[in-house]
């Protein structure tokens, strides 16, 4: 009895030493209810971090989005501008020149597309009618069309009791300049933000080496960036290149079908099948829905999206995991929540973006595991050394 005070004083100043300096002490036998404690304010701490940093971005979306998208972009582009670079060219000038290019064939891509996309948004309101009409042959119940109908009506601003609807010119500049000024400052955003990490890629690197203190924390997060950076080019830009060729061979075959607009769903092709698996579950819908709106058989409705369902998994089993390796597989479940978590936080663009999030966290996680690997295998050489 006499040594339990001891012993309960000796604990207490132990868990002082644990949580101040967050490991035991030198030559002290870790006991199993402080590592325990330990952990556990670890595991708080960290949640809370996470979920500070959640909010943030969940409130500031505005901003912190068009900037997350400037760096992968970015990811592609910088390839290209280091061996530019590395040619003797100027890195302001060429990452300055290949932003105009990207922004001048986005403008051109809209423009092109603004003729088919007007025809279809027009077409919204006779959308419900046209599917109903095609669908009969099936004696499928069609009061859900009927209702997509309505809803696309009153969406279109099209009452079926009214022959037009009036509104005042300032109600109209109103809501044209409720849609545009965001969309107009978050592009300025992400202009500006591809620019500077363009160019300032490395002096951006190097300050947020300067938040740790030690050498060796140092250099795992300069380790962790490096991945971060050559994993993610060579995923966004492998994956570039074949959305490109999928959106070609998306609008031959919708050429090819007699689909009206084939570059329309080529572009709609290229462009979602950023997003694993849901990208391309709305790209088959969108052309079963066309294909029954333009052709009268069902049979030939189903040819362009059975096709590209062919070429997707195809794309998707066999091109890609051979181009990328296996080395950068993610879970598809992990796909999945984290495609499901970022478009609920940030809407479409949310969609796009979970997947590098996602891959920048497990690249960092693997790098911090082969490097505890690392350092337990020299404690364990330099405890046997000092054993023999």
């Amino acid at each position: 009895m006499s040594t339990q005070p001891g012993r309960t004083v000796e604990t207490a100043r132990h868990l002082h030493y644990v949580v101040r300096m967050g490991g035991p002490e030198p030559r002290t036998p870790v006991l199993d209810s402080v590592e325990s404690w330990n952990w556990a304010v670890r595991i708080s701490v960290v949640g809370l971090f996470v979920l500070a940093l959640a909010g943030i971005a969940y409130s500031m979306a505005s901003v912190v989005v068009p900037v997350l998208l400037a760096w992968v972009v970015a990811m592609v582009l910088l390839p290209v501008v280091d061996g530019l670079e590395r040619r003797g060219l100027s890195r302001t000038l060429t990452s300055t020149v290949l932003v105009i290019l990207l922004v001048a064939s986005m403008i051109v891509i809209v423009g092109v597309l603004t003729v088919p996309l007007t025809y279809w948004v027009g077409r919204t309101s006779e959308l419900g009618a046209l599917l109903k009409e095609r669908l009969q042959t099936l004696g499928n119940p069609l009061a859900f069309f009927e209702e997509i109908s309505n809803a696309l009506s009153q969406v279109t601003g099209e009452d079926q009791s009214a022959s037009a609807v009036n509104l005042s010119s300032s109600n109209i500049v109103t809501a044209v300049l409720s849609v545009l000024t965001p969309l107009v400052s978050q592009t300025l955003i992400f202009v500006v933000a591809l620019v500077f990490h363009l160019i300032y890629q490395r002096d951006i690197q190097s300050g947020m080496l300067l938040l740790f203190q030690n050498d060796s924390a140092r250099q795992i997060a300069k380790d962790i960036l490096k991945d971060i950076q050559v994993n993610t080019s060579i995923y966004f830009g492998t994956l570039t290149v074949v959305n490109i060729c999928l959106g070609i061979a998306a609008t031959v075959l919708t050429w090819l079908v007699g689909l009206p607009h084939p570059f329309l769903w080529g572009m709609l092709a290229a462009a979602l099948n950023f997003v694993p698996y849901l990208g391309a579950a709305i790209v088959i819908a969108t052309l079963f829905v066309v294909g029954l709106i333009a052709f009268s058989a069902l049979s030939h409705a189903v040819i362009a999206p059975l096709a590209y369902l062919g070429i997707t998994a195809l794309e998707g089993q066999v091109t890609t995991p051979t181009l990328i390796g296996h080395r950068l597989t993610i879970n598809p479940f992990l796909v999945f929540l984290s495609i499901a978590c970022w478009t609920w936080m940030w809407g479409p663009v949310g969609a796009f973006l979970g997947v590098p999030i996602l891959l920048c966290a497990m690249v960092a996680l693997r790098r911090l595991s082969s490097t505890g690997s690392e350092n337990a295998g020299l404690h364990t050489t330099a405890a046997d050394g000092q054993a023999s």
